[in-house]
């Protein structure tokens, strides 16, 4: 993977995202005397399907058992998709100096993006020097691509999901990337967890780490053999809270100007997803 291909998943404004949409609080199951790796019987009364889940898919499963309990209405074409994301990033005059480096805690901090879609993709809206702007595509010679709702709404089951979501021309977005850009039915957001479970290569980092020091769970695949692309899942509920790429051993990229050096444990994306809902107008934010 290329310098420019590792940031690929870098949540800019075009593509901040937020998933509080599955801030359900699951059932912590307390049943000790049951084996690792065996489902539990009682999961449809309300106990998470694996008490002490072992692999990558037991862990996945349990996060669709918490997704899919978020109540949730089918929102009209009119209405936003509000995302809402805290990212983990260099200072602004490290970045630009350095837009392939690792995330320095020396000189980062947290930044909260807020982006509003309509959900028939001919909407958007940020804040741009403290003041919400609404623009509508085309406007300004502004032009962008949304997957379409009808798409997104059909994949209900594992079967149903692709390994890259299809959208307009040749638009496709992988689906670590668009679970992160999109508010997604409960249902939906299930089934991409259940594909995902089936997919090769997931693993488990158990030394991944949330942004506001919870811990949490990392799932995800190893990328040129030292990266781990992960999402981040709440060791207790389940629950999906964000994603990160992060060095699992040292590692040295040779480039044509320069060596890029790579420490384990260095990171270099996290973003938290802090709110993922449907709202009425931009603006709004509950």
């Amino acid at each position: 993977m290329t310098s420019s291909n590792r940031r690929r998943f870098v949540i800019t404004a075009a593509l901040a995202a937020a998933a509080a949409v599955v801030a359900v609080v699951a059932v912590v199951v307390t049943k000790d005397d049951l084996p690792a790796s065996v489902p539990d019987v009682a999961s449809a009364k309300g106990v998470l399907p694996f008490a002490r889940p072992a692999s990558a898919a037991e862990y996945l499963e349990n996060a669709a058992w918490t997704a899919e309990r978020k109540p949730w209405k089918d929102p009209r074409p009119d209405q936003f998709m509000y995302i809402e994301t805290l990212q983990l990033r260099n200072k602004p005059a490290y970045e630009n100096e350095n837009p392939n480096g690792a995330i320095r805690p020396d000189l980062s901090e947290q930044r909260k993006i807020q982006e509003w879609w309509s959900v028939d993709g001919q909407s958007r809206a940020s804040y741009q020097d403290g003041r919400l702007v609404v623009t509508k595509r085309g406007e300004n010679g502004e032009f962008w691509n949304r997957i379409a709702w009808p798409t997104i709404a059909a994949m209900t089951s594992p079967g149903k999901v692709p390994d890259a979501v299809p959208g307009p021309g040749s638009l496709a977005v992988e689906l670590d990337a668009f679970i992160g850009q999109y508010v997604v039915p409960p249902a939906v957001q299930a089934a991409i967890f259940r594909h995902l479970a089936q997919a090769p290569g997931m693993t488990i980092n158990p030394d991944a780490v949330n942004i506001d020091g919870r811990p949490a769970i990392g799932l995800g695949r190893i990328l040129e053999g030292y990266l781990s692309e992960e999402l981040l899942f709440d060791q207790e509920t389940y629950q999906f809270i964000g994603e990160r790429l992060v060095a699992i051993k040292d590692h040295v990229t040779h480039g044509d100007d320069a060596d890029l050096v790579s420490h384990r444990g260095d990171v270099y994306r996290q973003a938290i997803y802090a709110k993922l809902i449907i709202v009425d107008r931009p603006g709004d934010t509950r």
